[in-house]
């Protein structure tokens, strides 16, 4: 990669997102608020499992997070980032002991910045905002994660919408028992349950905000549709932004892979075996808002919490 200019301010940052299924790392460079990501990967943890219901981390997964957190900020620093910033989400934010993951990160020389619900919004929306082509304009997205659910409309001067709803893959996974070859009465179940959550909590927020034809869809599930659509592993950032994801299309993915036994999801290009359990209930998500909302396609982008936080 070339050298920037002289004139231009260039700063390489790390992001280390905590979230509820994993832990993600981006590494970028930052040149006159253009983020030029070097380094994006991530390691699942499943910090969120089983917090939603007692209130408490695992002391496993508090001791497997903050051995990636530290593998991650290594690798941040073996790159050249001059900054590392390491932010936790929603199970952090729900766990009654987070002081303890604090603690473990601590160890390692670095803080835990604990966002809420509001401030992971406004960095979603900055971060979708950093693509050029959404910079301006009506804009509707969601992050689906694996402990909450971002919900952002905006048009071009004004946030119509933001809102944190507690609706993630890691949460659902525990309230929902699902078999390894999911039955029709299961998937059944979720839809009703995920009906009742849009119109008990969704719907009053949107009251009657105007929204676009298209949904932007940031975090993991959308990336893994679009692989699973083109049946490849290799897809890059920039085949993956510039795929529509039809509502039709969203439909038959998300119907092909509640009909799979769990085995068979895990040997499915672009999928992570690790991820065939929570596909589930991030397609049906997504699904579902599309549906509710009437939005006729659905756009993946990697853009999210981590770009807006370099930003």
């Amino acid at each position: 990669m070339d050298d920037p200019p002289k004139n231009q301010t260039q700063n390489r940052r790390a992001i280390i997102d905590v979230g509820s299924n994993s832990v993600k790392l981006l590494i970028a460079d930052v040149i006159e608020g253009v983020v030029t990501p070097i380094v994006h990967k991530g390691e699942q943890t499943r910090l969120g499992r089983g917090v939603f219901d007692t209130g408490r981390l695992r002391p496993e997964a508090i001791s497997d997070t903050a051995r990636v957190v530290s593998a991650f900020a290594a690798r941040a620093k073996e790159e050249g980032a001059e900054t590392v910033r390491v932010l936790a989400t929603s199970a952090v934010r729900e766990a009654g002991n987070s002081d303890q993951l604090a603690a473990a990160i601590a160890a390692g020389g670095l803080e835990l910045e604990i966002i809420d619900g509001q401030t992971e919004a406004e960095l979603v929306l900055r971060g979708v905002r950093s693509l050029p082509d959404l910079a301006t304009g009506p804009l509707a997205i969601i992050d689906v994660g694996g402990g909450s659910t971002e919900l952002l409309v905006a048009d071009d001067a004004t946030l119509r919408l933001q809102h944190s709803f507690a609706l993630g893959t890691v949460r659902w996974l525990g309230s929902y028992s699902v078999s390894e070859t999911p039955t029709a009465a299961e998937r059944a179940k979720l839809a009703q349950a995920l009906d009742d959550f849009l119109d008990e909590q969704v719907t009053p927020k949107l009251g009657d905000v105007p929204l676009p034809g298209t949904l932007v869809g940031a975090g993991g599930t959308p990336v893994f549709l679009s692989r699973i659509f083109q049946e490849r592993d290799d897809l890059a950032a920039d085949e993956i932004e510039s795929l529509r994801l039809s509502l039709p299309e969203v439909q038959t993915l998300t119907n092909r892979l509640w009909q799979m036994p769990l085995a068979a999801r895990g040997e499915l290009p672009g999928l992570p075996a690790n991820r065939a359990d929570v596909i589930l209930f991030g397609a049906a998500i997504y699904e579902a808002v599309m549906m509710r909302c009437g939005f006729s396609e659905l756009r993946p982008t990697l853009r999210g919490v981590r770009y807006g936080a370099l930003l």
